[in-house]
């Protein structure tokens, strides 16, 4: 995976000249190295960041000087769900670094298909610590010992892969999925009254003695 891109002299409120041109406008940074102003193309780095989100390396192309990245923060048009602008890291392959990696749930939970219970995953990734070569796409939790309700899995229940370690900023008694008990829908039934023909309710007797009372007065 590659994708290109060229340094860029425009900053601050003109870079909406950019957009407006078909470029993105992104910064590259990293360890060694300082920060850079570049331009990418939007199609193409839309196309790429299906397929790497945050957790994949890729090859950046910085007019012939071939770098590995990551993808760092983005931030995008709340209308329009386009890029504005990119944050691209480049790691320094000798040197661990810190990445969010999702999680991906595999399995059949017994609890689920019999409707004993419900599968909720509070966590959908965690970060981990590695060397950039040793990063996984993403991690398994298998969900197939969901047998009842309350059975659960933590971080510290996830398999990793070797070299590859929870980040510390993670508790391990957090949990990443379990079997929570079906929510019960409670339904209000309202039953009908049926008066009969020629039946009188309470109310209207009362109604109709007080009209023969109120009749007598005030014949007297």
């Amino acid at each position: 995976m590659l994708l290109k891109a060229t340094k860029r002299e425009i900053t601050g409120k003109k870079v909406s000249q950019l957009r407006r041109a078909k470029k993105l406008p992104a910064v590259l940074y990293g360890p060694n190295r300082e920060s850079t102003n570049i331009t990418i193309d939007p199609l193409e780095f839309k196309k790429l960041f299906k397929d790497v989100g945050y957790s994949k390396l890729f090859d950046l192309d910085l007019e012939g000087d071939k770098v590995k990245v990551l993808v760092k923060d983005l931030q995008a048009n709340t209308l329009t769900d386009e890029f504005t602008h990119i944050d691209l890291y480049q790691v320094n392959m000798k040197k661990e670094i810190t990445a969010e990696i999702p999680l991906t749930f595999v399995g059949e939970s017994f609890a689920v298909k019999n409707n004993i219970g419900l599968l909720v995953h509070p966590l959908q990734s965690v970060s981990v610590t590695c060397l950039p070569s040793d990063l996984p796409a993403s991690l398994e939790v298998s969900i197939d010992g969901f047998n009842e309700i309350g059975d659960s899995v933590t971080v510290a229940d996830i398999k990793l892969p070797e070299g590859v370690e929870i980040a510390n900023d993670v508790a391990s008694d957090s949990p990443v999925a379990y079997i929570a008990a079906p929510q019960k829908t409670i339904e209000e039934e309202t039953p009908e009254e049926v008066v009969e023909e020629g039946e009188e309710t309470e109310g209207e007797e009362s109604k109709e003695e007080g009209s023969e009372e109120t009749k007598e007065t005030k014949e007297e």
